[in-house]
């Protein structure tokens, strides 16, 4: 199995964590058979959410950590981001369109695309958003 492992601390003004979450992310859809466009897809969207952590969860503050774990097997991609900011409103948005002049909410709709299970817990101040991309079985008709 493939894994992906990423560690960092927020800073709205760096974007150093991004060079290593493309090339982990990229071995990891590779392992999985998907091909370019799916892969962009995924990275888009765990982009999206790790820049939902640094605005919202951590409203801009530098220096809190941030975890994005992942693998990979022939059914299904999977990645968890993990931050001790501030808990997620519920429900989830369910990747609707935004309304239109709308300031923020079309992030969803990357993320809900790329991973169409999506899910929320929050344990002892700690988020965790699982995002998981089902695989269509190999060989089935």
């Amino acid at each position: 199995m493939t894994t992906l492992q990423l560690r960092f601390l927020s800073d709205p003004a760096s974007a150093d964590w991004h060079l290593p979450l493309e090339a982990q992310l990229s071995a990891l859809t590779q392992a999985a058979g998907l091909d370019e466009m799916a892969a962009i897809s995924l990275q888009f969207a765990a982009v999206e959410a790790i820049n939902n952590v640094l605005e919202h969860a951590y409203g801009g503050e530098v220096g809190r950590p941030i975890e994005l774990l992942g693998d990979a097997d022939p059914t299904r991609v999977c990645l968890t981001l993990r931050d001790q900011g501030g808990p997620m409103p519920l429900p989830l948005p369910d990747g609707r369109p935004a309304p239109a002049g709308a300031e923020s909410g079309r992030g969803w709709q990357i993320i809900r695309a790329a991973f169409p299970d999506v899910r929320y817990e929050r344990v002892d101040g700690t988020n965790e958003l699982t995002l998981i991309r089902p695989l269509a079985e190999r060989g089935a008709d």
